[in-house]
């Protein structure tokens, strides 16, 4: 093992406790004994150990006692119980309140180190597992709603109105706008926050997969089910399944999500039982839901089930106001050439920026300044490259008149047109127009030689 596991053993027989540690320090672990639960208490108090192996039955407190101290302590060790007079009943309780396993007396050393060494490897996963979630969870704390316009005020209102509740949200907005980094505030500021916020894109489920994949499979339950999954509603248990463009779900699967949202049973692909789904639910989307209803596109009843509590982002070109803030948070998280420093823009940038009407809303903000922090290298931002990036395209010049539809002949035309204009936005500094193009400075060359320019 990478790492000299520590074991504390628990009993109060002494010729016990010792062979045990004789035991279990022969296969490299670094064992400590206590001869009841005062002592075992006494243990914890100066180090935790990886595993706790202690007997039920003991003088002065048993083995249950001892695991209930455990855990309302909040230890996360794994306690394994032994016992040489214990029935199914002890087994049984003491799994319910936490036990990692259960062994009988008198106890196989093989069996007993293979365990202990899954113990401790379940430790270490569980201990993994929760820095993630810190980490996951200081990362997304850091994600908000940027910008102090009276259109954000009112929706962090509304965040901060239904997230403490457990009522289905229906967010909708156009693309780009925000509406995931809406559900995670929603799971935030919920009481589930401690629990798996869980996002399926509705878009990309096949409809012969709906089942399996928000309900879960089980092993031979149809051709290729050739082993167990999970679904989504039973990774959410307990916390949040955000479902991205809902709008996008043909009728069938919508009457399967329908029965569980209405009802909260729903039963895995295989399986004879029904369970019970704890997840709050909210539901994303950049189409006109109404619209579809009345079209007979997406079922009335299923629309109002998710929209028992709508929350709408406004679009970023009627609160340009946040624009700037909006821009410099962007900045402020991307990667910049080592030693450069925090991107940079000027007052007349931000100008540009503000005229820009932005139709791929804060998304494609995102992603027109990435480009420009990639192109200004160590420079600061500024107006003329903005400008560059967010000229619309000129209009295509066909190569033989309005009817020619031939994509190559179209492409290569506009392709010429975006070098030419780069060449005179500077002034034919080859490697100026190669940083405006976002190629490298070398392979310009192959763009002047193809289209015969000079």
């Amino acid at each position: 093992m990478a790492k000299q596991a520590t074991i504390l053993v628990v009993d109060d027989e002494a010729y016990v406790r010792e062979s045990l540690a004789e035991v279990l320090g022969s296969e490299g672990f670094r064992v400590q004994t206590a001869n009841g639960v005062a002592q075992a208490a006494e243990r914890l108090a100066l180090a935790e150990p990886d595993v706790i192996l202690t007997d039920l039955r003991m003088g002065g407190g048993d083995g249950l006692e001892l695991l209930r101290q455990v855990r309302s302590e909040g230890y996360t060790t794994p306690v394994v119980m032994m016992t040489g007079v214990g029935t199914l009943r002890d087994a049984v309780e003491a799994i319910q309140g936490g036990a990692y396993d259960f062994l009988q007396k008198p106890v196989d050393s093989s069996q007993l180190v293979l365990l202990l060494r899954r113990a401790v490897e379940h430790r270490e996963l569980v201990s993994e597992v929760r820095t993630l979630r810190r980490t996951a969870g200081e990362v997304a704390a850091q994600r908000q709603l940027v910008g102090s316009s009276a259109a954000l005020a009112r929706v962090r209102a509304l965040i901060a109105q239904v997230a403490p509740t457990d009522a289905t949200v229906l967010v909708t907005g156009e693309s780009g706008t925000g509406k995931e980094l809406v559900g995670e505030q929603i799971h935030r500021g919920s009481a589930r926050a401690a629990k798996a916020l869980v996002r399926v894109n509705c878009a990309a489920v096949p409809p012969t997969l709906f089942e399996s994949e928000f309900f879960g499979h089980r092993r031979g339950a149809f051709s290729g089910a050739v082993s167990d999954r999970v679904g989504r509603f039973a990774e959410a248990q307990g916390g949040t399944l955000v479902l991205d463009e809902i709008g996008t779900l043909p009728p069938e699967m919508q009457s399967k999500l329908l029965r569980v949202l209405e009802n909260g049973e729903y039963q895995v692909v295989g399986e004879s039982r029904t369970r019970v789904a704890d997840a709050r639910v909210v539901a994303l989307t950049n189409e006109n839901l109404p619209e579809r209803v009345a079209k007979g596109e997406f079922r009335a009843d299923l629309y109002y089930r998710l929209n028992v509590f709508p929350i709408a982002l406004p679009p970023l070109r009627t609160h340009k106001e946040d624009l700037p803030a909006i821009a410099l948070s962007i900045l402020a998280g991307l990667r910049r050439t080592p030693g450069s420093g925090e991107a940079r823009l000027s007052v007349e940038a931000l100008d540009v920026l503000s005229s820009y009407d932005w139709p791929g809303n804060v998304r494609e903000l995102r992603n027109v300044l990435e480009r420009a922090s990639i192109v200004a290298g160590a420079r600061s931002i500024d107006a003329a490259l903005l400008r560059a990036l967010l000229e619309p395209t000129l209009a295509i010049a066909p190569s033989s008149g309005p009817d020619d539809f031939n994509l190559r002949r179209n492409l290569d035309a506009a392709e010429k047109q975006l070098v030419q204009r780069a060449l005179d936005r500077s002034e034919g500094r080859k490697k100026d127009a190669a940083e405006l193009l976002g190629i490298d400075p070398r392979n310009l060359g192959y763009y002047l030689r193809k289209h015969g320019m000079s």
